[in-house]
């Protein structure tokens, strides 16, 4: 328990709320991260070809996040297209009891899209355990952009455990995950066209976004 007082030390007397972490803990958790993790994770990104955030650039902190009372140690990244408009958020969270793997997929369109395609994507079932978002906002700010209306895809996945394989298993989702979402962007990038076109996007949205 030595651990407690002398994080204890640290805690500021003013407020109504302190929150203790065993330092073991965290240093064996973001060993995992990063020496595991991190490093294929971004070669993966590297391999799409589009901008990304990354830990080299200070970027992406690693943070921490507690499911119940389990403490765990989170590292997000992003992938974005040429004009810096975001594509992808993955935030993937390590434990000592298993890994949890949170992503948000952007869609933007523009203005002359058919409303009829948009409400195609929002009530599909594969997506009805976390239901689509659907923004609408113009792109004066940034007319390169080209877009007016956005739908988030968001979806989890999480695996109970702390072996070897599931790690390995875990990368793999993060890793299927941005090749799909490379996928997604680049088959939307002149908007849709007709519901044939749609029904491919959900396709691969599919694959990492359907509703386990």
């Amino acid at each position: 328990m030595s651990w407690i007082y002398e994080e204890a030390r640290y805690a500021d007397p003013q407020k109504d709320r302190v929150i203790l972490e065993n330092p073991a803990a965290v240093r064996e958790l973001d060993e995992v991260l990063m020496g595991q993790y991190y490093p294929r994770i971004r070669q993966a990104l590297q391999e799409t070809g589009y901008p990304f955030s990354s830990i080299d650039d200070g970027k992406i902190p690693i943070e921490s996040r507690w499911d119940g009372l389990d403490l765990g140690r989170c590292l997000t990244f992003m992938l974005f297209d040429d004009f810096d408009c975001p594509i992808l958020r993955g935030s993937v969270t390590r434990s000592r009891d298993g890994f949890m793997f949170n992503r948000e997929f952007f869609l933007g369109l523009p203005r002359t899209t058919d409303p009829s395609f948009l409400f195609r994507i929002m009530a599909d079932e594969a997506f009805a355990g976390t239901i689509p978002s659907l923004t609408i906002e113009p792109s004066e700010i940034r007319p390169e952009w080209n877009t007016y209306y956005w739908i988030t895809l968001e979806s989890g996945s999480g695996i109970a455990g702390s072996e070897w394989t599931l790690d390995q298993a875990a990368i793999g989702d993060i890793e299927e995950t941005i090749k799909t979402s490379v996928e997604m962007y680049e088959a939307t990038i002149e908007g849709f066209a007709t519901m044939t076109d749609v029904e491919q996007f959900i396709a691969l949205a599919r694959r990492c976004f359907e509703a386990s």
